[in-house]
């Protein structure tokens, strides 16, 4: 039993907002450079409940899990510009194609040589949606396949310290010798002039109340949406199609983005609102941890995870020679599909490479399409 009632809604949703507004505060400060807020809200929200303050499970919990992470989707992916993404990412998209099948690759290959020590189809199809779409297909992934809290947060802890390993080797890749003897290498730091690449946003977002209300109304609209056509398409398939409503969610939202991409692009503050969504999960799922269960999994997760990135780095980087990448439109692209558009775009741009900015965040854009199917597609297959 803990201290808070699962049914006390008032004190769990202070709770969870307060996780919440910790992890911006970290990552709004320099600690969060090298540990991200992400990681704080876990570790706080398994305390509470590994000390019996807060419930593993409640209505709250059950809420946010149900209907937040699914409106956050739309919310973050709406400016999902087709078009404008292939046109302005140009060769960086085949380099990140070809890290999509490393991350493949290495998910598959961990899969079955760890399957014994707690990697099961779950797990794999997780990291898959994870590496590839980042934390949106990571989020998603994990409740299209039905994962606990406790896996989840599991998971994702087990995945941080590689990451970062991820991240260093991103970073060194361009400095070693052989490397740059394998793949050529062409200066552009005067192709484009620095800054040009992030979308125009400026550093403080803009708070306006129908933007902010309109894009509720879309998101939720989407949502439902969702659920008409899983149930249309049910009926004929004859299998409940509820396990994949982030799909249905995802496909909705890309078909809007793309048939209306000058009205959306207009819309301010609702990227913002889909983080605010995403870290309220987040929460969810550290004071959802059960540490005996995290302890016992944490560990052949985090050689997993060191597999998938060995692989896909390697994979990546051999196939680039053949495909005619240079050295700067591999790692751009190796980037976007293990660390994220806004990684990437830190380490192009620190290396001078400031034509590489700008695909590295349309890229980034398209990954967070492609991993939600990507990472459900490999869960049900492993099956």
């Amino acid at each position: 039993m803990s201290y808070i009632a699962p049914d006390d809604i008032l004190s769990l949703m202070a709770i969870i907002l307060a996780l919440t507004w910790l992890g911006f505060v970290i990552d709004g400060h320099r600690i969060g450079r090298v540990v991200p807020g992400v990681v704080f809200i876990l570790t706080a929200g398994l305390i509470l409940s590994n000390l019996s303050i807060t419930p593993y499970s409640s209505t709250v919990a059950d809420f946010i899990g149900q209907y937040v992470v699914a409106a956050a989707i739309p919310l973050l992916m709406i400016k999902a510009d087709l078009k404008k993404i292939f046109i302005e990412s140009g060769r960086v998209m085949i380099a990140f194609t070809a890290a999509c099948v490393g991350i493949v690759a290495g998910v598959l290959v961990g899969y079955y040589v760890l399957a014994p020590w707690h990697v099961g189809a779950k797990v794999a199809g997780f990291y898959a949606g994870a590496f590839i779409g980042g934390t949106i297909s990571m989020i998603a992934v994990g409740n299209a396949v039905q994962m606990t809290p406790a896996e989840i947060s599991a998971a994702t802890g087990a995945s941080m310290i590689p990451s970062v390993c991820g991240l260093m080797a991103l970073v060194a890749l361009p400095n070693l010798r052989f490397v740059q003897r394998y793949l050529s290498y062409r200066s552009t730091s005067e192709a484009t002039e620095p800054g040009t690449a992030a979308t125009g946003a400026s550093p403080t977002p803009e708070f306006r109340l129908t933007h902010i209300t309109g894009a509720l109304a879309l998101t939720f609209t989407i949502c439902a949406l969702a659920r008409v056509v899983e149930r249309l398409v049910s009926a004929p398939v004859g299998h409940d199609q509820s396990p994949y409503h982030i799909l249905y969610v995802t496909t909705l939202t890309v078909i809007i983005a793309n048939v209306f991409p000058r009205q959306l692009q207009r819309l301010r503050g609702e990227f913002d609102l889909g983080m605010i969504f995403m870290y309220l999960f987040f929460a969810m799922i550290g004071l959802g941890t059960n540490i005996t269960s995290f302890l016992a999994n944490a560990v052949s997760l985090f050689f997993y995870v060191l597999l998938v990135l060995g692989i896909g780095i390697v994979v990546t980087v051999a196939v680039a020679r053949p495909l005619k990448l240079d050295l700067t439109e591999t790692v751009t692209g190796l980037g976007a599909a293990i660390v994220g558009p806004a990684a990437t775009v830190a380490v192009v741009a620190g290396k001078g490479w400031h034509s590489m900015v700008s695909p590295a965040v349309m890229t980034g854009i398209f990954c967070h399409i492609i991993g939600n199917f990507v990472g459900v597609t490999i869960a049900a297959l492993l099956q």
